[in-house]
């Protein structure tokens, strides 16, 4: 057991601390300098805002290496003895453990989130009435639980069945994320938010015309009472095939000029026209395969060298509780291939309109955002899927300067 958990704690726990930590003295650092982008208050409360995070998220990595030990030690051991006591088959037995494990990770971690709604009440992002958060997180627990008791079931099945079960499980998870990229737009997002489409005709004739320029079609576009829940901007194109949908935040409506939205659907655009979505699948996919590979191939001798019974369900387990750290290690090759794309899809974005449009778009995103505009580069290294918006601006021709 000391052996993994000092894996975990110098490839995942250590790392992700020494990072957390020089952000938060790269922040505070260029926070006693001149603002830029910001004005000097948004600038003061971007960084306080970003440093908050970073502390929390110091905490969490610590209470995550807490968890570990304790379900390595004893609490996967008692779990199993629990529900292998219960009169129900192997099968049954191996589901209960799986699904009670799952259930007091989440609840062990829950105060974390509720910390962090209360860092974004704080600094008025969080708009969302106690009511409708408690109602989202009932919807949340009952979706997660219809979902995962079917796909943790069917994974069980194809364990036991099959000799090469992590090649036949790696594809029924892939379908599976495939699968809910289709329907989340139309069938799980409307759950929580109402989707209503656009009523600007003019702007709506000017999305579809930029849409048929890279022969994007799409099921409409549509505005979601997304100021209802946060005060961030966003716009982006969800879903798959038919199901692809065009969707406006309604404070995105309210900020940006016409033509910086346009930049900005533009930009959307371009990861379509450059296939990055498909990119973005090849490598999460690749990913996937890995991590089936290493639970196929390793966990194994790791349950056995660990003493805990050779079950589907501990393989399972343990795969849940080191996914951080394989996660962790593959996330800057996909923050790489990600900040890429954005530059391709930022040239496309300021050709529909101008360099001008979408560098001042980009600015109000920020602004209305609250985005502190200086990183470490090791934590944008890791990290960032988009490059920092200095960067991107330069990409840009440098057109805007706060100063």
């Amino acid at each position: 057991m000391y052996l993994v958990a000092l894996a975990y704690l110098l490839c995942y726990v250590i790392p992700a601390i020494v990072l957390d930590i020089l952000q938060i003295r790269h922040i505070r650092t260029y926070a006693t300098q001149k603002p830029v982008i910001l004005n000097a208050q948004d600038y003061n409360l971007a960084a306080n805002y970003a440093i908050a995070q970073r502390k929390v998220s110091l905490y969490e990595h610590v209470f995550s290496f807490l968890i570990l030990v304790f379900w390595l030690q004893f609490g996967i051991t008692y779990l199993m003895q629990t529900c292998n006591a219960q009169p129900i088959s192997s099968f049954g037995a191996n589901w209960l453990v799986l699904m009670s494990f799952i259930i007091i990770h989440a609840l062990l971690h829950f105060p974390f989130s509720i910390i962090h709604k209360r860092i974004d009440l704080h600094y008025g992002f969080n708009k969302q009435r106690i009511k409708d958060f408690l109602l989202d997180n009932i919807k949340i627990i009952c979706l997660s639980g219809i979902l995962f008791s079917i796909v943790f079931a069917i994974l069980l099945w194809v364990m036991e069945s099959l000799h090469l079960w992590w090649v036949i499980g790696f594809l029924f998870v892939f379908c599976l994320i495939v699968l809910m990229q289709l329907i989340y737009p139309t069938l799980i997002a409307p759950m929580f938010n109402k989707f209503t489409p656009l009523k600007d005709e003019a702007l709506s004739q000017r999305i579809q015309a930029l849409m048929e320029c890279v022969g994007f079609k799409s099921s409409g576009i549509f505005v979601i009472d997304a100021s209802k829940r946060d005060g961030r901007l966003n716009a982006y194109f969800g879903g798959l095939g038919s199901a692809k949908r065009v969707v406006l935040f309604d404070t995105l409506l309210d900020k940006i000029s016409e033509d910086g939205l346009i930049a900005i659907l533009g930009h959307e655009l371009g990861h379509f026209k450059h296939k990055d979505i498909i990119c973005n699948i090849a490598i999460s996919g690749s990913i996937l395969f890995i991590i089936f590979a290493i639970m196929g191939l390793f966990f194994d001798s790791l349950c056995l060298y660990l003493g805990l019974p050779l079950t589907e369900s501990s393989i399972l387990i343990l795969a849940i509780l080191l996914l951080p750290v394989l996660s962790f290690l593959f996330m800057p090759i996909q923050s790489y291939f990600s900040r890429k794309a954005e530059y391709r899809a930022d040239a496309f974005g300021a050709a529909c309109v101008s360099k001008k449009a979408l560098s001042e778009a980009l600015v109000r995103l920020v602004n209305e955002n609250k985005a502190f505009p200086h990183s470490h580069p090791a934590y944008i290294f890791f990290y960032y899927s988009h490059p920092p918006l200095l960067e991107r601006l330069k990409a840009l021709g440098g057109l805007y300067d706060r100063n």
